[in-house]
């Protein structure tokens, strides 16, 4: 066995230190053991990651999957060794069983756990992003995969417009990684060089000014300017907001909290359920609307508004964001400047299709310079001046710190004037 064996070589791709590379199967007396690898000289678990064959054939150096479980891969190294000293004849035409996956079984493959470990929004985003890749590749299977793949998705996504306008780079480079991870993830073996990656521009964080919010909330009625509170008070995500039920008001801690809600298919965000403290003015408001609602939510859907019976309401609104945009055009602060086309359905002798619509923001409610996300960014940017940026991490529900830290560049200098005043150091500069 030893003989041939050593022409017949087993390793595995892997993740390592975030980057994707080879690790050599551990070997004893001759033969792989492929339930564990070398990492730097140490065997560990070879779990997670592809087996992949490398032997030459015609003097060409032939590299190919063998599976992802270590009983594929010692059976593949098997079969491929009898193969290699005649002991056992190839079954059929070679070359379409050594490209192994296609590309589409691939991404099937690679969805089936982004759906089992990751939210539904993050899983219907990559699916839409995988097939946008599997539209434009002319590739059928993921042996057939290199660098220049991942430069296609680079070079197609600096042609595509949103509206008129390009892609942001940042948004082309995440295609491009969901693309790798996916392909990867199922032996692909894609190698970047250094100077690949285009470099993106820090965007700076964008928040509401006080004189805006001022004039947000005058033209809020008081449920609204109540839905909106919550959003500026909390730094809460769309969704947190959306499935907000009364069980997650602490009304004697004064805190709101973010937990799951399975029933509605809603799970926190880096699965981080947390509290988060406000002011009891807020509190005592909401404790007012409870002593009218009926709901388990805090701002359920309402039944329709001509149809009862076709929309009973009382499950998670959709429509903050066209609530936003609705408030900010009729306090007059749209900026005038946007302009595109969105998308509705028609119907046309009782078929249902798609028409496009031009607008533009100075007589239609769709400023771009309004959005949810901004309330959150406007109360981390506030609350740094008085909290620790560890404490805001907790607040916002943030996995990395790194994540928290961009909002240490949104500070406002004027809003910092006291505290440089105060400083030890403004006694030296007398």
């Amino acid at each position: 066995m030893s003989s041939y064996g050593q022409s017949v070589n087993l390793k595995q791709y892997r993740r390592l230190g975030g980057k994707w590379q080879f690790v050599p199967v551990v070997k004893e007396k001759g033969k792989p053991n492929p339930k564990l690898v070398l990492i730097d000289g140490e065997p560990v678990s070879s779990k997670g990651g592809t087996f992949y064959l490398e032997y030459r054939e015609n003097g060409k150096r032939i590299q190919r999957p063998c599976g992802n479980t270590p009983r594929e891969a010692l059976d593949a190294w098997y079969l491929q060794c009898g193969i290699r000293t005649g002991e056992i004849e190839p079954e059929g035409e070679p070359a379409p069983a050594s490209k192994g996956l296609t590309i589409a079984q691939a991404i099937e493959r690679y969805l089936v756990d982004i759906r089992a470990t990751k939210g539904e929004r993050t899983f219907k985003e990559y699916r839409r992003q995988l097939e946008w890749f599997q539209t434009r590749t002319t590739k059928q299977y993921i042996s057939e995969l290199d660098r220049s793949d991942a430069m296609m998705i680079f070079a197609k996504g600096r042609e595509e417009r949103v509206n008129g306008s390009p892609l942001n780079q940042k948004t082309i480079n995440k295609r491009v990684i969901i693309m790798l991870n996916a392909m990867r993830s199922q032996g692909a073996v894609i190698e970047m060089k250094r100077g690949d990656w285009p470099k993106t521009i820090e965007k700076k964080v964008e928040i509401y000014q006080p004189e805006e919010l001022n004039r947000f909330f005058s033209a809020c009625d008081s449920e609204e300017r109540l839905l909106f509170q919550i959003f500026l008070g909390t730094g809460f995500r769309e969704r947190e907001v959306a499935t907000l039920s009364w069980s997650d008001i602490h009304w004697k801690e004064g805190k709101i909290g973010v937990s799951a809600k399975r029933e509605m298919g809603f799970t926190p965000k880096s699965y981080e359920e947390r509290k988060v403290p406000v002011p009891m003015a807020l509190i005592a408001a909401l404790r007012e609307r409870k002593r009218h609602s009926s709901s388990l939510l805090v701002f359920p859907t309402s039944p329709h508004h001509t149809r009862p019976d076709f929309g009973k309401g009382d499950n998670p609104d959709g429509h903050f964001l066209e609530l936003c945009k609705e408030i900010a055009f009729r306090a007059g602060l749209n900026c005038s400047h946007c302009k595109g086309e969105y998308t509705i359905y028609v119907l046309n002798k009782g078929i249902r299709s798609k028409a496009k619509r031009a607008y533009q923001c100075d007589s239609s409610p769709r400023c771009g310079n309004w959005y949810l996300h901004k309330f959150r960014h406007t109360f981390a940017t506030n609350m740094l001046q008085s909290v620790d940026i560890r404490s805001l991490q907790v607040m916002l529900g943030h996995k990395n710190i790194a994540t928290t830290e961009k909002y240490l560049k949104s500070l406002r200098l004027d809003q910092l004037r006291d505290k440089i005043e105060a400083s030890p150091l403004a006694t030296y500069l007398a």
